[in-house]
């Protein structure tokens, strides 16, 4: 019945973009382009300052490490590195580099869009440039705490040739501890427990980074190498009658390795191939002494790598179709170790270890058709070749294919208007943890009769439209409705004299939410080349809980959530200045044992930057101005939440305390 939901309202949104188009598809025009001119008004120095001036485009800087692309390319390609945020890639790129800016909508000229409904194109400039920044900032907090950070960017292009260096070196508290409170309420006759606690922590972080590029064999060849080395140390005190304490001493490196290759061919058809090496190590150590007693410690080691290599070829066949065909194959490892000893003089004992390897093969083909300046339509098929093998000793686990097959639409009755439809299977990526837990289950005879852990898989569609009016005021309103098959959560275990608690495919779910963005110009309120931004998303779920067999939301799912920015540049006094405020967040987590509910409230930040030299910019930043106070309920269940027999309920309060933050930018 779900299923036969979902196809009804794709009919639906398809039906009413057909008929808008045939309404009004003279009206349409091309794609805005911006050019450096347009972003003068903003005292812009990098095209990063730029893509947050650009109307109706909200910037996302994707999540590399999962492989989810941002929304922003540059000459038409997204970055290499996995390592590397997108928004720092662009910070590095000074406006003088810039040729203009296009904001592409479903897929305009043949742009693989990657999941996204707008899409900013950076074109660079053919030229020789030389440019240089340095970053100098620190934090301050409420108790006089100082940590400084540098960051130097070195960029050279000369003919077909560009190289870019990057060092730096941040140190930043650790925002999410403060003092606290635990409060623990037990359901036998036993006196509440009271605990007074004091956090705090320091995260270091050093980066260097060198990119090449050149012309090879009528293509251009980019190869990026980085070495991010780091370090996070965390202290805790724990007052209750008796005081305990607690450490944390974390050190590991990641390291990448990339190459890049990319060829104009003959007949409009083009070359893009990747090969890619990433590698990270973690070494930690906890150390806790309860009531002054000898300390206890727990270790962790872990190392991980990744190992891609990607082609693709794309053709435009006929005026406004393109065509694309390409392959990747993903092959990730994880090995970890864990191991604890009572005290200083006890021998270490091991307490679990796992190693985990992932191979994917993933084949596509896809057409992109704009079909006039008002209509492009994409449709594709990926086929996913998934195996997982748990222990380097064991066999390979059963391997699966996944078709994953999308269809997307958009429409421009008019200038002002733009109507978007998108319908697709997306897979998703098995958690390393949550597998070794199930298949490492010391007792087999435990998930015997248990299928293998499988990814979730799910069917959405999605449809928007999108108002645009004046300079820069845009109002957007999307709706998407979700068909989950496999959920993967937390699921009981059961035998005759106890319960387990093990991730495992749970059913099926479903999800939908709205979201909703304004963006109005404040010029007719007296606050000239201002920007108001409001943005809601409301989301709602259900999936039979395998423990109850109740009905209940996606755990982790955040139903509610808003958030209002105000920003307004002043040319005159060399001047921008900002205010932004949301509404935390709130969720629920279920186990086969336990409920958890996490609560942070409202995050109030305010900026201003201050251009005393055409070269120079200083920032000052006001985070956390409320002072954000962050809870979590517990509540434990004797045996498992079916039986329904409280064991106990936790409280825990932490008030994180306010930062200030000031930064200076100098370019050359």
């Amino acid at each position: 019945m779900r299923h036969k939901t979902f196809l009804h309202h794709a009919a639906l949104l398809a039906a009413a973009l057909a008929a808008s188009g045939a309404a009004a598809a003279a009206d349409a025009t091309p794609a805005p382009s911006y050019k450096p001119d347009y972003f003068a008004q903003f005292q812009a120095s990098s095209a990063m300052d730029m893509l947050t001036r650009l109307p109706g485009f909200v910037f996302d800087g994707g999540n590399a490490s999962r492989g989810v692309a941002g929304n922003v390319l540059i000459n038409g390609k997204r970055p290499a590195s996995k390592t590397d945020p997108l928004g720092e890639v662009l910070g590095r790129i000074p406006v003088a580099g810039v040729e203009r800016i296009e904001v592409i909508n479903g897929g305009a000229g043949g742009i693989d869009m990657q999941g996204y409904p707008t899409v900013a194109n950076i074109v660079l400039k053919q030229m020789d440039l030389v440019s240089a920044n340095v970053s100098v900032s620190s934090y301050l907090t409420q108790d006089g705490l100082h940590q400084p950070s540098l960051d130097g960017n070195y960029s050279l292009k000369h003919g077909d040739k560009s190289i870019n260096v990057t060092l730096a070196s941040t140190r930043s508290p650790d925002m999410s501890q403060g003092q606290g409170r635990r409060t623990t309420l037990y359901a036998a006759a036993t006196p509440a427990a009271e605990v007074a606690i004091v956090g705090a922590g320091i995260a270091e972080n050093k980066t260097m980074k060198l990119s090449y590029g050149q012309d090879l064999l009528d293509g251009q060849l980019t190869w990026n190498a980085a070495v991010y080395p780091w370090t996070y140390q965390s202290q805790a005190q724990y007052d209750a009658g008796t005081r305990s304490s607690g450490s944390n001493d974390n050190a590991g490196r990641t390291a990448e390795q990339g190459l890049v290759y990319t060829r104009d061919l003959a007949n409009g058809a083009s070359m893009d191939l990747k090969a890619l090496h990433r590698t990270s190590e973690l070494n930690a150590e906890s150390t806790f002494a309860a009531g002054g007693g000898n300390p206890s410690y727990s270790f962790s080691n872990a190392t991980a790598n990744e190992q891609v290599l990607a082609g693709q070829l794309s053709w435009r066949a006929l005026d406004g179709v393109t065509i694309r065909g390409g392959f990747e194959r993903t092959v990730n490892t994880n090995d970890n170790s864990n191991s604890y000893q009572a005290n200083a003089g006890a021998a270490v004992s091991p307490t679990g270890s796992a190693w985990v390897q992932e191979s994917r093969v993933e084949g596509q083909l896809s057409s992109a058709w704009q079909v006039d300046s008002s209509l492009n339509a994409e449709a594709g098929l990926k086929i996913e070749h998934s195996s997982l093998r748990i222990g380097a000793d064991q066999p390979e686990a059963k391997a699966y294919n996944y078709p994953k097959p999308r269809l997307r639409l958009s429409l421009s009755p008019s200038s002002s208007l733009l109507l978007r439809l998108r319908m697709e299977r997306e897979v998703s990526q098995l958690n390393f943890g949550d597998s070794a837990g199930y298949f490492g289950i010391a007792d087999k005879t435990l998930r015997a009769d248990l299928p293998d852990l499988v990814p979730a898989k799910t069917l959405l569609c999605e449809g928007a439209v999108e108002y645009r009016f004046g300079d820069r005021g845009s109002a957007v309103l999307s709706y998407t409705q979700s068909h989950i098959s496999d959920l993967l959560d937390r699921m009981p275990i059961r035998t005759s004299n106890a319960s387990y608690d093990a991730a495992g495919n749970i059913g099926d779910a479903s999800a939908d939410s709205v979201s909703g963005s304004l963006t109005l110009p404040t010029d007719s309120w007296s606050l000239p080349q201002g920007l108001l931004k409001l943005s809601m998303t409301r989301r709602s779920s259900s999936v039979t809980d395998p423990t109850t067999l109740e009905t209940r939301a996606l755990s982790g799912e955040q139903p509610l959530a808003w958030r209002i920015e105000f920003s307004q540049d002043l040319p005159r006094q060399r001047t921008a200045w900002g205010l932004s405020i949301d509404n935390g967040w709130s969720n629920d987590n279920w186990q086969v044992a336990e409920h958890d509910t996490n609560n942070g409230t409202g995050w109030a930040r305010a900026f201003v930057n201050y251009r005393p030299a055409a070269k120079l910019m200083v920032t000052l930043e006001l985070n956390n101005l409320a002072g954000r106070v962050v809870t979590n309920d517990r509540t434990h269940y004797a045996g498992d939440r079916l039986a329904g027999a409280v064991d106990f309920v936790e409280h825990n309060v932490t008030r994180t305390q306010p930062f200030a933050m000031l930064r200076v930018r100098r370019d050359w």
